[in-house]
Order: C-alpha cells, then sequence, then structure tokens
C-alpha cells in the first residue's frame, strides 16, 4: 500500500472517532441552561424562570438549589416533582455535499425531581435529593445531511445529594453537601465507506458508541436573612470529572469490505479496504476525561409588600473546564485523537415575581437570559446546536392545607438560530446549514409537610 493510501487511512480512522466516540463522551442537544446542563430541578422555582433559587427557600428543593436554606424550613418535608421537556429543532441544509437533506429532532424527555429535609433542632437540618442535572437525546435519523456527525445521542447525568445546613445565628445559615454522580452515554452515527467518492444513505456502515462513569462531588452554601422581606443566597456546585469507559462497535456496508469501492494510491488499494481496515482498528474498547463545570449562583429575593416579591439570579458556569478531550485507544494506548470545543466561561441573569393572592392561591412569573459557551460555526455539532437563548415562564402554587401543597410552571425558550459549516478535509465531506430550536417545558410537583 502506498504510503498516500495509508495516510488516508489514517485520517479516516480519526476522522469515525472524532464523529462518534468525543462527541458521544460529551453531549445531547436542546438543553435547557447553556450547553447540556439541566435547570429542571424544581417545577416551584421554574415559574420564576429559577430568578431567586438560592434566596427564595420555599419547599425541600433547596438541597439542590441552596442547602443553607434548609434551617428555613421546619420539620420534615417532602418534594417530588417531575419535567416535561418538549425540544424541537430543526436543519435547514445550506449546501453540504452530503445530500441535500434537512431534518428535525422532537425527542422529548421527563425529568424527576425528589428531595426530602428534616429539621433536627434549633440548629441543625439534613436533606436528601434525586435530580438530573446534565443530559438528555436527540434523533436526527440516519440519512439526513449531518449523518457522519450524528444520528442518536443520549446523555444522562444522575445525582444524588446528601446535605447539612448549620444556624450559625438568627440570619446567617451554612450548607454543606456530598454528590454521587453517575453519567451514561449512548451515541450513533453513521460512517462513510466510500472515503468521499460520491457518498449516499445507501453506501453508509454504522456505528455506536456506549459509556459510563461516575465520581463523587461536594456543594457549598450561604442563606442570609437581612429582615423579614430581604433574603441572599450563595452556593458553589463542584463539576465532576469523569474518567469514561466506552465501546465502540460498527456495522458494516458492503461498500466497507475488502476488495470494495473505487482504487486509491498508487497500489490500488480500494476505498472498501481502507474502511475495512479502519474500522478493525477502530472496535474495541476506548477511554476519555472529562470535567464538568462548577456552577457559582448568587440570589436575592425582597417581599415589597403582603402582594407582591420580587427575585434575581446571577449565575456563572466554568464551562471552560472543557476546551480539549483526547481519545484514547485502550488496546494501543495511543492518542486517537483531540475534540477541540474550547468553551469559554457564561451568565445567567434572571428576574421573577411572586403574587399572593387571597386564599390559597400564589402566582409566578419571571424572565430570564443564558448565553451559549461556544457558538462558532466551524466547531458547531448537531450534537450540541447551541446559541444564546431568553426564557418566559409563568406557574403558581395551589395550597390545599398547611401539609399539602402543589406546585406548576411553564417556560419556553426562544434560541438563536446556530450555524455550523463544518468542513472535513480529509474526505470533502461537508455539512453546511442552519438549526432552528425552541424548548417548552410543562412541570408539576407535590409538597408534603409532617
Amino acid at each position: 500500500m502506498s504510503n498516500k493510501a495509508i495516510e488516508r487511512k489514517k485520517r479516516f480512522r480519526k476522522k469515525v472517532l472524532y464523529g462518534a466516540v468525543t462527541s458521544a463522551i460529551l453531549v445531547a442537544p436542546l438543553t435547557h441552561a447553556s450547553s447540556f446542563y439541566l435547570l429542571e430541578q424544581s417545577p416551584a422555582h421554574l415559574g420564576h424562570a429559577f430568578a431567586g433559587t438560592a434566596s427564595n427557600i420555599g419547599d425541600a428543593s433547596t438541597v439542590y438549589f441552596n442547602p443553607a436554606g434548609m434551617t428555613q424550613l421546619e420539620g420534615r418535608q417532602l418534594t417530588g416533582g417531575l419535567n416535561w421537556v418538549r425540544p424541537s429543532s430543526r436543519f435547514t441544509d445550506g449546501g453540504s455535499n452530503t445530500g441535500d437533506v434537512g431534518s428535525r429532532t422532537n425527542e422529548s424527555a421527563v425529568i424527576p425531581n425528589l428531595y426530602y429535609t428534616h429539621r433536627l433542632n434549633e440548629q441543625w437540618s439534613f436533606g436528601l435529593g434525586l435530580s438530573v442535572p446534565f443530559g438528555l437525546s436527540s434523533d436526527w435519523g440516519d440519512e439526513w445531511s449531518g449523518r457522519y456527525l450524528a444520528t442518536f445521542s443520549e446523555l444522562e447525568v444522575l445525582n444524588f445529594n446528601a446535605t447539612a445546613a448549620f444556624a450559625v445565628n438568627e440570619q446567617l445559615s451554612v450548607g454543606f453537601g456530598i454528590n454521587y454522580q453517575t453519567m451514561d452515554v449512548t451515541l450513533q452515527s453513521q460512517v462513510d465507506s466510500t472515503l468521499g467518492t460520491n457518498p449516499s444513505p445507501g453506501s453508509d456502515s454504522y456505528g455506536q458508541i456506549t459509556g459510563d462513569a461516575d465520581d463523587v462531588t461536594f456543594d457549598l452554601s450561604v442563606y442570609y436573612q437581612l429582615d423579614d422581606a430581604t433574603a441572599f443566597g450563595l452556593t458553589w456546585r463542584q463539576g465532576g470529572t469523569f474518567g469514561l469507559t466506552g465501546r465502540a462497535n460498527f456495522s458494516r456496508n458492503a461498500f466497507c469490505e475488502p476488495g470494495a469501492g473505487a482504487p486509491v494510491g498508487e497500489t490500488g488499494a480500494t476505498t472498501g479496504t481502507l474502511c475495512a481496515q479502519a474500522l478493525d482498528q477502530l472496535e474495541g474498547n476506548v477511554r476519555a476525561d472529562v470535567t464538568l463545570p462548577d456552577i457559582l449562583t448568587f440570589s436575592a429575593s425582597h417581599r415589597f409588600n403582603n402582594d407582591w416579591s420580587f427575585h434575581a439570579d446571577v449565575s456563572w458556569t466554568q464551562w471552560s473546564s472543557i476546551q480539549y478531550v483526547d481519545v484514547v485507544n485502550n488496546e494501543t494506548n495511543s492518542l486517537v485523537e483531540t475534540l477541540d470545543l474550547e468553551y469559554s466561561d457564561t451568565f445567567r441573569a434572571a428576574l421573577g415575581a411572586t403574587y399572593h393572592m387571597d386564599g390559597p392561591w400564589t402566582l409566578r412569573a419571571g424572565i430570564a437570559r443564558d448565553h451559549a459557551p461556544q457558538t462558532s460555526p466551524t466547531r458547531m455539532t448537531p450534537r450540541i446546536p447551541d446559541e444564546d437563548r431568553t426564557w418566559l415562564s409563568a406557574g403558581f402554587n395551589y395550597a390545599h392545607s398547611e401539609e399539602l401543597t402543589f406546585d406548576a410552571g411553564y417556560a419556553h425558550l426562544f434560541i438563536g438560530d446556530a450555524d455550523i459549516a463544518n468542513l472535513d478535509p480529509d474526505t470533502g465531506n461537508n455539512v453546511v446549514g442552519s438549526f432552528s430550536s425552541n424548548v417548552n417545558i410543562f412541570s408539576a410537583q407535590v409538597n408534603w409537610r409532617f
């Protein structure tokens, strides 16, 4: 085989892992804070667009948003919620040479929340929580223009949280939490068996990557009650470091068999031969490390009168923890590819209002602005068609009794169009176009005090 053919096979091997393995480790699209962070941890706070999450303490979801606030809850409280997330994203092709085929994904998800708090005495409180802080999924199908970048993606991070809070005095409380997190990933994409020679869905092979990992992280929090009307909260949540281990498996099309396809190089090796050899070397165990971002949130709440309260949130997410991700083949211990994301830190700002009606009803509304950590068309991936977004939300609380209350919320996310210009110099394949996306969220929870 000529040097030219050998080099082309190496580039093809790297291309397959870049399109499949590295994306599987990191991404799931159409999530609802920046990139793939999920804020849907409380239907009550959804009604405020998650303004005042660390200062407006109303139920046991403070286990996640500000454990120090548990000192404000009496007795024992249990909060359980479900968030139905309905994202929609449409790809409009703008000149791809892999087929001028648009697509859309509408993969819905239900995100559960479960929290428990126990006031032990005047100073100490304890809490437990179950949440899903990162994840979601998409399914673009296997015939669209970007099928070599992504077809199906699914990522889920489960968080099991144990927290404690200590009331320093009547105004100041501090909190500490420990979190056990698990990450599971499944990723599928098509493989160009022709190496850029008239690629079409009928000539594609298929790849799937699965992986999992776990980690232990911590959180620290402060709650300060300035007076009867004003409160502040500050929370830091540590991002986990996951050493993912997984498996790469491929199903080969007839175009990816020895001797198939067009000749390549001086020795007459075929594209099918190179494809088969590359996939034979790829199939097996892979590993990669990724560090999720730390998150710092400052909140303020103020009750102006008997009718109205207002809330604000400013949060910082350290997305710069994800710059490059090295993918390593376990069998050879060699660096296969580096994923270049070059994420930047982001800020999110939210404002919310509460109207306290006479009787059992309380109404809520909010607005927020959230920024994407990276929007470059050359680095855009269908697994995260991310752009800046604006939240509009509303919700209510109904008090059936002092012991039993219900919350419900709705939010619509307006997301800017995300452009993609993915050009592959090795095969000549390119994906050019834009993603138009929006998200609807419906949530409900029950709160039981006992």
